[in-house]
């Protein structure tokens, strides 16, 4: 096929998108990220790669095969992770193989931001190639300027793998359609390059398994794909050979093993079908059933494996009772779930780029289908696949809002051709859309600090300074450490403890403080750490705090009031021990929630150490008794509705007068966290050592060494 050569506007149009996308993500989070103490990382994840990245700088290209920092105590295995090599391999080229902590910390956090304003040039050629210039231009316009999941794993300090994850898959895509509709050497070099751009991405995400389940599904519908497929998934198999040692890799080559052998079926159906000449409305059934028998052999050989796949893959969809699910992570939330929910938080996470997406998406497949063009039926099952996985886990929109992008590339193309008369009015009308329904958004969600507030930062540095080497060796956070060979566990020495924080601190724990914290992103030992923070009473926390050999904790008032039904929750314990929600009708008949704080709250570890520094609790002067009555909401819903609240000296007053009114519905509690209403006696073992702020606030964070 003949190169053509971009016309101005094109040009103009593609770097203006590249301009607008490096902006975006690089402006409104310059000043959070960009510290005078040092780069802001925004995520736990982020954290994370970071320690590997330090830890890989020091002894490039090797990663340790364990890391003693990640979690005590516990048996982590590091992800070996291409993208950390890439990125300490970037900073030991600018550095000429000497880089600093500082330079090291600074390519972590631009080369995401620098890799993302790259997005719409793969898609401005993938948009040329199967639509012409008009769709690739607003293609461009459109990734430039998609808010949500993708600009934000996209964006300045956040040097996680998922933008290496949406460069590969799309790169690989883009090559395969190049290859289908090439020949001779060109064909050759694309399809080459298609499969090595699908390994290194099964490298980088091995968990990636539906990349190549959804060109096996285009070539399941389309024959004449399934050769390119099951090429470029060959050399991606050859490709992955590097890291076939990683976490999900048995399901990875399971899938792969799957995929190669059903295009190669489906080639062959398709083949004998072409011969024979018979009716292609009976080929697609006949193939349907030869695939589910060669699933049904893969399955019967590798059992195990496969049962284990299915059940991995259900505990992450939606309505899944697992405890994945029950922790509340934004990334696996399907998007009808997100706040504030309807279209608000479409616009959040979508833009106004759906809009003119979605009618392409639904309804070009008939025609695409007719088109008998196999790259708009691979481009087509691929855009509503990743879209159907955007909707169901909001991380999926790293995949997604690219297909989105296309589409809403092909609609606005669309839109203008209509209008032939005002196709300057109109070009401008959609441009100004886009921008109006999307860089709001994405201004704001760039802008967001998500990474370690000055407290954090204060009480780790404190903690890091000021409390021994676990491991005895000030140098350990930078060793390189061997792989544990199968069933071997880590020899802690005697000095080895834990830091007790919740798992969304924990790796902040271990990339800053350079200390083990208890529990960490993974959330391994998260029962644990939730067991202590809700135990009543010191007896009942001694066992929880043994298991973890915590000599420390760290705590923030998000543990005891915004993220404390979390906890709670992995503690397995009933809420409505703890608090209460009722509602106050408030002006206009609407109901408030009111929030009441039971007596086992004040009596909690984490309550007793955080709120009140493990001190005794004297309660209040004047302790409330609730009365609630049950009635219907307009919403249907049954809710308990304050009616009155009176006013105690005393907690046995406040019990006398509950028993003597037993008919009714009352609650003892308290409105404020930091007011009990129970006396509790202090704490013995527990002391306070360090607080980011006096007195204390909101953001404060406290660190309590704990002894038996």
């Amino acid at each position: 096929m003949k190169v053509r050569s971009l016309s101005f506007g094109s040009a103009a149009v593609l770097g203006l998108s590249i301009l607008v996308a490096f902006a975006v993500r690089v402006i409104p989070s310059y000043d959070a990220v960009m510290t005078k103490s040092g780069v802001n990382f925004q995520d736990n994840d982020s954290w994370y790669h970071m320690r590997t990245v330090h830890n890989v700088a020091a002894h490039f290209p090797y990663q340790s095969g364990f890391d003693p920092y990640a979690l005590f105590p516990g048996r982590q295995i590091p992800y070996t992770e291409p993208w950390d090599t890439a990125v300490a391999a970037v900073a030991g080229l600018l550095a000429l193989g000497r880089p600093s902590d500082r330079l090291i910390d600074q390519v972590g956090a631009w080369l995401p931001a620098l890799l993302g304003a790259l997005l719409p040039i793969p898609l401005f050629f993938l948009a040329r190639r199967l639509f012409g210039d008009a769709p690739a231009r607003w293609a461009a316009i459109a990734t430039a300027v998609f808010p949500g999941t993708l600009l934000w794993e996209t964006h300045l300090g956040v040097p996680d793998h998922h933008v290496a994850e949406c460069l590969l898959s799309v790169g690989a895509l883009v090559f395969l359609c190049g290859a289908v509709e090439s020949r001779g050497r060109n064909q050759l070099w694309r399809l080459a390059a298609s499969g090595i751009v699908l390994g290194i991405y099964l490298c980088v995400r091995p968990a990636g398994i539906f990349v190549p389940a959804t060109l096996s599904l285009a070539a399941l519908l389309e024959p004449v794909l399934a050769p390119f497929v099951a090429a470029s998934l060959a050399i991606a198999s050859a490709v992955f050979l590097t890291s076939s040692g990683s976490l999900w890799a048995s399901y990875t080559w399971l899938t792969l093993a799957g995929c190669i052998g059903v295009c190669i079926l489906v080639w062959a159906l398709g083949t004998f079908w072409r011969k024979r000449e018979w009716p292609t409305v009976f080929r697609l059934p006949v193939v349907g059933i030869a695939v589910g028998i060669a699933i049904g052999i893969l399955a019967a050989v590798e059992p195990a494996i496969f049962r284990a796949m299915l059940e991995t893959i259900r505990k992450y969809l939606p309505g899944s009772h697992s405890i994945v699910q029950g922790n509340i992570v934004r990334e696996l939330m399907p998007l009808w779930e997100v706040r504030p929910g309807g279209l608000s938080a479409l616009l959040e996470i979508l833009g106004g780029v759906w809009l003119p997406a979605l009618p392409v998406l639904l309804l070009a497949f008939p025609a695409i289908w007719r088109s008998r063009r196999p790259v708009l039926v691979l481009c087509s099952v691929w855009g509503l696949v990743m879209t159907a996985a955007g909707v169901i886990q909001m991380r999926m929109w790293i995949y997604g809002a690219p297909a989105l992008a296309l589409a809403a590339g092909v609609g606005c193309a669309w839109l203008v051709a209509r209008l032939p008369r005002f196709r300057t009015v109109a070009s401008i009308a959609i441009a100004a859309f886009l921008l109006a329904t999307s860089i709001p958004n994405g201004l704001r969600q760039s802008g967001f600090d998500g990474g370690p507030r000055a407290d954090w930062r204060l009480a780790l540095s404190w903690l890091r300074q000021n409390t021994p080497e676990p491991l005895g060796d000030p140098n350990g956070w930078l060793r390189l450490w061997p792989a544990l060979r199968s069933g071997q566990n880590f020899a802690y020495p005697p000095s080895a403890y834990g830091v007790l924080t919740w798992w969304d601190y924990g790796d902040w724990v271990d990339a800053i403080a350079h200390r083990l914290p208890s529990t960490n992103g993974t959330q391994a030992n998260a029962e644990y750490v939730a067991a202590f923070l809700t135990a009543t009473s010191p007896e009942m926390a001694h066992r929880p705090l043994s298991q973890l050999s915590a000599r420390y904790a760290v705590l923030n008032s998000e543990v005891t009031v915004d993220l404390w039904s979390t906890v709670v929750h992995w503690s397995n314990h009933d809420a409505d021990q703890f608090q209460k929600v009722v509602y106050e009708i408030g002006p206009g008949g609407h109901g408030l929630p009111v929030k009441i704080y039971l007596p086992d709250y004040y009596r909690t570890m984490a309550v007793r150490m955080y709120n009140f520094d493990g001190r005794t609790i004297v309660a209040a002067p004047e302790v409330s008794v609730f009365t609630t009555q049950r009635l219907r909401a307009m919403s249907g819903l049954e809710l308990d509705t304050l009616v009155s609240e009176r006013k105690f000296p005393s907690e046995e007053k406040a019990l006398q007068f509950m028993q003597l009114n037993r008919g009714e519905s009352m609650t003892f509690g308290s409105r404020d966290p930091m007011v009990s209403c129970v006396n509790v006696e202090a704490l013995t073992g527990v002391k306070r050592v360090f607080a980011s702020a006096e007195p204390s606030g909101p953001q404060t964070v406290k660190v309590f060494e704990l002894t038996p």
